[in-house]
């Protein structure tokens, strides 16, 4: 696919406020830098009490550190970069960017969350193990469908975000499960002085994809002792379409020759196209399939009618002759593989939010109580294209009459060709949904008074509560007329295989196939249903931390704590699905179920030197953590750091420690279900000839199938099914090493810590398709994918090559481990021009190894290291240089991805001269290291801010 390597884009923001007395009319928790590495003492905006509490820790302390990495971003470098929700603000992080996050760009897959969801994926480990917090505090996800396991970022606005905290390694013993490769936690704005309303636009330079925010805020006090906040904010994100960008519009082979570098890519000598070198591969459609030859029939580009090998016509179609062009020598095709109705696809879907958010803060003498409230109601709306490619039964065949090609309720019915055949249409789909999501929390915190003058208590409570619906239309298999369901599925549910009638249109008709009559299809073929989902999660958490005695280093710290949570989940997919009446997808019953967890943990920390040579101040930090899940077994973890002061410039960490991830409710409780897909559908190895993946072609010839196989025969049985008790919680370990450098001549951080992980007993479940995939796709065949179908033999009477059954379950199998190195640099300084600051983190993978199914399971790839892989590249980074001088702000800033390479997934080298249809090119299987920049301008007077850049 080709892409473009920089996109522009417009945006400004206006910050207005009206009842300012000085200042901008709000106060923030974060000092005024935009990313931080926490290596030094809090400033004073931190310091609204006697001592703080970190990220990942239980206990206060006079300093802003930590023995492990914490990176701290504040929300004004979503004002200054121009982002306008918390999902970019966290997904272009260092740790996050270039590897696959969940966003708007996934309407088209089956997702966690459902469709429109964004969720957070610290160092490329799944969003499942990155525990996402607000204020401390576990929120519930939310979303839709069955998989819902992270949280949401839609619901968190980022009007009242004033910093996020990072903790770059596990912290399970602190927060519990999902802490196990970081741990974000969304610190909000406490205060607001008076009435603030603020607005955003960004305005890409070509149309679509616009973004727009509007937020107000009020701050009111009720004496000197109650504070509250009110917060609003509506957020539209306008959908993006494929068409609005030509690095979209047109995915391509990208094979270049090895000498010229020409373009070897297949020319365009379809009946459609006005160039045969724009050879766009959008959606391949407009072609009927004879399962008796396996020839295609496709629109003649010279509009002259040709008949298959026995005979079968369409009206101005014929054969495909795809082969080489005797005037360039180069291959062509005369597929119909892209149409105009195609433009109107999403690339991002339309997404509209709306939050309100509300705090209070309340002192009742010796007792602290603190409230939280927040809604948010999501809606997005997609608009897409699919395949539906089912087979048309004939009595009359090119043998005679043969009833069984019939149908059982008309076992004469004959189709316009005298033949089975599958014609392969295009299906216009789309999708609504609703996610309202309600938040509370509240929390009584004090002290013991004189009886324990150094200890405090806290007391948490919060309950969460996603109500989302999903409505779209489906292909009804019952209304299909596909020959290959007829008396296979049991809709009706009375244990008899239902009789399907045959297509109540001519699915053979152009009209059909080009795409000219989508809307005619739908209403003979298609359905519209809604599902819902519900998922709640309460949680109550008891904390107490104090200082146990003195030693000659200072005080020993503890904390011990104890935590009951909830969570359960109600996913009622539509009527369509229940009764498994939908062509291509199998039959799903509802996710129901509810698990409990009780956690008791304890934190230490202990001064071991102070004020000793080359041991300024040394400092132990422990803490352990038991758990006992319903579902999901019970065991304990623990966690060790060190911190050690060396001398005023040079500090030393380290970090190692244990942690877990429960099973989600979906894995636990996912109905078990079984349906039927087509061979075209899961099977890629249905027409490999035509197929430009080299380990395709070759492991699909050594199992013998025809390079030309139609993938004719019935459906496949999938079978999947949730995991249940069986399932038991993966674990992790996790090490981190750093040092901090931080000279008296200037007003310097830097910061370089390496890092480890790894997790085992991962949870997974592989769809049909991704099984099949993975058996014909790798370098090795036959490896352990394979085990897990069964495929009929070329001597199959019926349906000869045939998959008959793929094996798909929920189960403890997977590991992971990674290795490299973060780097953090801070400068600041005053100049007589103005104050200058200088921020860049980078991330360096160095390894990155992944056993699919455990280390024993072959899953066709010899190297089990994907660092570098596209998904997962081996340096990202961010910088960013700001000009403070008077009113004005000037900031640059910059976002580094590395070069990406697949080319270890395949078994030739494509880095090399490789064959593509019959000629030696070159593969373009990487992306190419990539630098992102923008700048921006503020102005920021009393009462009105006022911002401006490009990106």
């Amino acid at each position: 696919m080709s892409s473009s390597s920089f996109r522009k884009s417009i945006f400004s923001g206006v910050a207005l406020s009206a009842l300012a007395i000085s200042g901008i009319a709000y106060a923030q928790e974060a000092d005024d830098a935009d990313v931080i590495e926490v290596v030094e003492e809090a400033e004073e905006a931190e310091s609204r009490q006697d001592k703080i509490v970190v990220t990942g820790s239980l206990l206060r302390r006079d300093e802003f550190s930590s023995s492990s990495p914490i990176q701290v971003i504040t929300a004004e470098v979503a004002t200054l970069e121009g982002l306008v929700d918390t999902a970019a603000l966290l997904q272009g992080s260092s740790l996050a960017a270039g590897s696959t996050q969940l966003n708007n760009t996934f309407q088209n897959f089956v997702t966690n969350g459902g469709v429109g969801t964004q969720t957070i994926d610290l160092r490329g480990c799944g969003d499942t193990r990155t525990l996402v917090l607000l204020d401390g505090k576990r929120p519930g996800p939310s979303g839709t469908r069955g998989a819902v396991s992270a949280l949401d970022l839609n619901i968190v606005p980022q009007s009242i975000i004033s910093r996020i905290e990072i903790l770059k390694d596990g912290a399970s013993t602190i927060y519990g499960s999902d802490a196990v490769c970081g741990v974000v936690n969304i610190i909000t704005r406490n205060t607001v002085d008076g009435f603030e309303i603020n607005g955003s636009l960004t305005q890409p330079e070509d149309s679509g994809g616009e973004q727009y925010s509007v937020s107000a805020a009020y701050g009111f006090s009720l004496g000197d002792n109650a504070d509250f906040t009110l917060s609003a904010e509506y957020r539209l994100s306008e959908e993006l379409d494929v068409s609005d960008r030509d690095y979209l519009d047109c995915p391509q082979d990208l094979v270049r020759d090895p000498n010229t570098g020409d373009l070897l890519d297949r020319l365009n000598f379809s009946a459609t196209a006005s160039d045969p070198r724009v050879a766009c591969s959008n959606l391949y459609h407009n072609t009927v399939i004879d399962a008796f030859s396996g020839q295609r029939l496709v629109p003649s580009p010279d509009g002259v009618t040709r008949p298959t090998v026995f005979g079968g016509t369409i009206p101005g179609y014929g054969p495909r002759r795809n082969g080489v062009d005797p005037n360039t020598g180069r291959n062509f095709y005369e597929d119909i593989l892209d149409a105009p109705f195609l433009d109107n696809e999403d690339f991002f879907p339309r997404n509209e939010n709306i939050a309100l958010f509300a705090t209070a803060d309340v002192d009742l003498g010796d007792i602290a109580w603190d409230t939280e409230l927040l809604y948010s109601r999501r809606e997005t709306n997609v608009e897409g294209y699919r395949q539906f490619f089912p087979f048309v039964g004939s009595s009359q065949t090119p043998f005679g009459f043969l009833p069984q090609y019939g149908y059982i309720s008309d076992p004469t019915y004959t189709n316009s060709m005298n033949s089975l055949v599958r014609p392969v249409l295009p299906y216009a789909t789309f999708d609504n949904i609703i996610v309202d999501y309600f938040y509370g929390s509240t929390s009584l915190s004090g002290g013991f008074g004189d009886f324990l003058p150094d200890w405090s208590w806290k007391v948490d409570g919060t309950y969460s509560r996603g109500e989302g619906t999903y409505e779209g239309n489906e292909i009804l298999a019952s209304k299909s007329g596909d020959w290959g369901l007829d008396g296979v599925q049991d809709v009706t549910g009375d244990g008899i295989p239902d009789a399907l009638a045959p297509p109540s249109i001519d699915l053979l008709d152009p009209f059909y196939l080009s795409g000219d009559g989508l809307a005619e299809l739908a209403a003979a073929v298609g359905g519209v249903q809604k599902g819902s989902t519900e998922y709640e999660q309460t949680t109550l958490t008891a904390v107490v931390a104090g200082e146990l005695f003195e030693l000659p280093a200072g005080p020993i710290g503890l904390g011990l704590g104890a935590e009951f949570r909830e969570f359960s989940i109600d996913d009622q997919p539509g009527a369509l699905t229940q009764l498994g009446d939908i062509w291509g997808s199998s039959t799903a019953g509802p996710t129901v179920g509810t698990n409990t967890v009780y956690e008791v943990f304890a934190e230490v920390e202990v001064p071991i030197f102070k004020g000793q040579p080359f041991a300024e101040d040394v400092t132990f930090n422990g803490s352990v953590r038991a758990f006992d899940y319903d579902l999901g077994g019970s065991d304990s973890i623990y966690k060790v750091g060190l911190n050690w002061q060396i001398n005023p410039i040079l500090r030393a960490r380290s970090s190692f420690g244990t942690s877990y991830r429960a099973p989600a409710l979906f894995e636990l409780f996912l109905d078990n279900q079984t349906g039927f897909q087509s061979q075209t559908a899961i099977d890629v190895c249905v027409d490999w000839g035509e197929s430009t993946n080299q380990n395709i072609r070759t492991n699909c010839a050594a199992a013998g199938i025809p390079d030309n196989y139609t993938g004719a025969g019935s459906s496949a049985l999938i079978s999947t099914s949730g995991g249940g008790d069986s399932l038991e919680s993966e674990t992790g370990e996790s090490f981190t090493a750093g040092i901090i450098y931080t000279p008296t001549f200037a007003d310097l951080n830097i910061a370089l810590d390496y890092y480890e992980i790894e997790l085992n007993d991962q949870i997974t479940t592989l769809s049909g398709a991704q099984i099949v995939g993975g058996c014909y796709g790798g370098t090795n065949f036959p490896n352990d994918f394979c085990n897990l179908l069964d495929r009929n033999s070329g001597t199959n009477p019926t349906s000869p090559f045939s998959i008959t059954e793929v094996r798909a379950s929920t189960l403890n199998v997977d590991s992971q481990q990674q290795r490299g190195l973060d780097l953090t640099v801070r400068y600041e300084n005053e100049f007589n021009f103005g104050s200058v600051v200088f921020d860049a983190n980078v991330n360096w993978a160095l390894e990155r190894y992944i056993n699919v199914f455990g280390s024993d399971f072959n899953i066709g790839v010899n190297d089990l290291d994907f660092n570098g892989v596209i998904g997962f590249p081996s340096v990202v980074g961010d910088a960013s240089v700001r000009l403070d001088r008077g009113d004005w702000t000037y900031t640059w800033f910059t976002n580094y991805v590395g070069r990406q390479d697949n080319n270890r997934n395949f078994a030739n080298d494509l880095n090399e001269p490789s064959s593509y249809f019959g000629l030696q090119g070159l593969y373009k299987v990487h992306t190419e290291a990539e630098f992102r920049h923008g700048a921006s301008i503020r102005w920021q007077g009393d009462t009105l801010s006022i911002t401006g850049g490009i990106r």
